[in-house]
């Protein structure tokens, strides 16, 4: 059985997002439940031949340093026997180092070591040993970091691949994943702070045109993570949720620089839309800002990211961040002024051609 617990772990390690698989899980406890610690020592029998002993040697050395009692030895005192128990002092807490340095009785009188002639390790195993309707029971658990449906594909392909010998039975612990609400709650504070982003943005430029441009450079920042979790080969988890969140308010300030331009320009035009030729010459007027902002913004994150993974929480969050703002650097400079100009273009094709009333008098 524990031939088999081996293999399904090995099994597990093949999907990138499973952590902390664990065998030897106390039922009794539920998941996660104390684990027993035992010592395994696998004697040489070769080192033992050559220095003259024995296994019944090399396992009385062992018990005289885990043993309290090193047997009964007769004494006579006053013509009376009297059998007294000599005991080691510090027995129970040896540690692996001590036991390792006992000595074992040998033929050639030499001192020779327990580490000399064997092999002293520590094992995982059960704390408790658990059997239902005369059947052995092994629990195997696992962490998987990812979506909760994501979880349960990834279940279902893991427990559809498995294959044990006649006799044996692998099935599910429990029969539902408990559903993640912190999830939902990142998710919905990102839809809250895109809808805020959006009323400021409107309320400050008295706009609704300027907000809708603001909106239009946020999927691009949104592909920007993605593509930094892509080329990173990283999950994406909780953490980078929060970087997302992040991304509304730092990657939308790219675009707002453009439009902020691009309406100084009507303005001084007597509020006249502007033309291509403005759009372009906001774009070269604002990009040395706009590059600035994103040099800023890298460096902020820089402390946060040294030497962290993009599994730990400031990792994570860096990378979105970072990713997040590139992308909406790149979509300001070159995708927005497009989307202005292109803007532009079909509202004056679709403004009616008027004619001067007096010109057909005339004619």
């Amino acid at each position: 059985m524990l031939q088999l617990a081996l293999n399904l772990k090995r099994n597990l390690m093949n999907f990138p997002r499973v952590r902390k698989d664990e065998i030897n899980v106390n039922a009794a406890l539920g998941w996660g439940g104390d684990k027993s610690i035992a010592i395994a020592m696998a004697p040489d029998r070769g080192a033992l031949g050559r220095i003259g002993a024995t296994a019944q040697d090399y396992a009385g050395s062992v018990a005289r340093q885990v043993r309290n009692a090193s047997g009964d030895t007769p004494l006579e005192i006053g013509g009376e026997k009297v059998d007294v128990a000599v005991r080691s002092v510090g027995t129970q807490d040896r540690t692996m180092t001590q036991l390792g340095e006992g000595l074992v009785s040998n033929k050639n009188g030499s001192p020779v070591r327990i580490n000399d002639v064997s092999t002293v390790s520590e094992m995982e195993g059960l704390a408790e040993i658990r059997r239902e309707d005369q059947q052995y029971i092994r629990i195997l658990s696992y962490d998987f970091r990812g979506p909760q449906k994501l979880a349960d594909r990834t279940h279902k392909v893991f427990m559809s691949t498995i294959s044990v010998p006649p006799g044996y039975v692998v099935e599910d612990e429990t029969g539902n994943w408990g559903e993640d609400e912190s999830a939902k709650g990142l998710w919905y504070v990102f839809g809250i702070g895109v809808v805020l982003v959006l009323l400021s943005v409107a309320l400050v430029f008295d706009s609704v045109w300027a907000a809708w441009m603001v909106f239009l450079s946020l999927p691009i920042a949104l592909g920007g993570v993605v593509a930094a979790f892509w080329a990173t080969n990283s999950a994406f988890t909780r953490e980078a949720a929060v970087g997302v969140i992040l991304v509304v308010g730092l990657a939308v300030n790219q675009s707002i620089l453009l439009i902020d331009a691009v309406l100084a320009a009507k303005r001084r035009h007597g509020d006249t839309p502007a033309n291509g030729a403005d759009v372009m010459r906001a774009a070269l007027d604002r990009a040395g800002m706009i590059i600035l902002v994103t040099f800023t913004t890298l460096a902020s994150l820089i402390p946060m990211a040294w030497g962290a993974a993009s599994t730990t929480l400031f990792g994570a969050i860096a990378l979105a961040t970072a990713g997040g703002t590139v992308a909406g650097t790149i979509g300001a400079m070159l995708l927005m002024p497009a989307f202005l100009v292109g803007w532009k273009a079909r509202k004056r094709k679709r403004k009616p051609k008027t004619v001067d009333v007096a010109e057909v008098v005339a004619g």
